[in-house]
């Protein structure tokens, strides 16, 4: 029997303004990917004052629409509210329809490039993989990642490289999927870095996680998520993906006149009972 969950999940992002801005233009992703780990059963996203441009599909899958407000006094807000379906895949993306060619994700960006240390590392692991195949190294490299990198929320920021957050041996979510892929792209494996939601126990804490998703040849993509040593399951929501935290953005902006900036952000995954 198939582990499912239903979830809800409410998504808040407000921007306050210390200035008046003559205009805000925003690349919104915060849309469910659709694939076979999950059914919509309703998904809504609002931005206070915004003319909303149409929905597109981007040639990795990624669903987005942009968002245009001008004259902003004091605040902008995006609102997402949603219901959810989720299915156990085993971290498999099944039916996910994208463009790209996964090759891509062979390249590095200066989060992710790896030093003589982490090639060290990775080498390491290599030789401890008996098995020989890529799909055993994967996991390898995903438990000593998670071994390697001590959970310590505040540690790092939003452009902390992989080398850093290895060197210093903490970080957050962000830290452990950049060192996954960095290590994954050193032995040959496609990586990238993914966006969502994840229910833990009424922890809003991890409400917005990242983890990462390996390409193999027969397979496709499968996700592993080095900070919870796991591959996917019900507990995810999948939104977008990227190179980097910074590519898988899940909302850019470009404002014109702008002034300083305060980001508050609140987020909830609950379960709920089946109607």
């Amino acid at each position: 029997m198939e582990d499912t969950m239903f979830l809800k999940i409410n998504h808040r992002t407000r921007y306050t303004y210390k200035n008046p801005i003559h205009s805000l233009t925003q690349c919104i992703k915060l849309f469910p990917s659709k694939h076979k780990g999950i059914k919509i059963i309703n998904w809504n996203v609002t931005v206070k004052d915004a003319v909303m441009g149409a929905k597109v599909i981007e040639s990795n899958g990624d669903q987005s629409l942009v968002s245009h407000i001008s004259k902003i006094k004091k605040s902008s807000i995006v609102n997402v509210k949603g219901e959810i379906k989720t299915i156990d895949t085993g971290g498999i993306l099944e039916g996910y329809k994208e463009s790209a060619n996964p090759e891509i994700y062979l390249r590095n960006t200066k989060l992710t490039r790896p030093n003589n240390e982490i090639k060290e590392f990775v080498k390491m692991i290599e030789i401890k993989n008996k098995n020989k195949n890529k799909l055993s190294l994967a996991h390898l490299l995903k438990e000593e990642v998670h071994q390697h990198i001590e959970y310590s929320k505040g540690s790092t920021e939003i452009d902390t490289p992989a080398t850093q957050s290895f060197k210093n041996k903490k970080g957050v979510c962000q830290d452990f999927a950049h060192l996954f892929i960095s290590s994954s792209i050193c032995v040959g494996i496609p990586a990238r870095y993914v966006v969502g939601y994840l229910e833990s126990s009424n922890n809003n804490d991890e409400a917005t996680h990242a983890w990462a998703e390996l390409y193999f040849k027969n397979v496709g993509w499968i996700a592993f998520d080095p900070t919870h040593n796991c591959c996917t399951n019900e507990k995810y929501v999948r939104i977008c993906s990227g190179f980097d935290s910074l590519s898988a953005a899940p909302i850019r902006g470009v404002a014109i006149g702008s002034s300083e900036e305060k980001l508050n952000i609140k987020v909830s995954v609950e379960q709920v009972l089946q109607q």
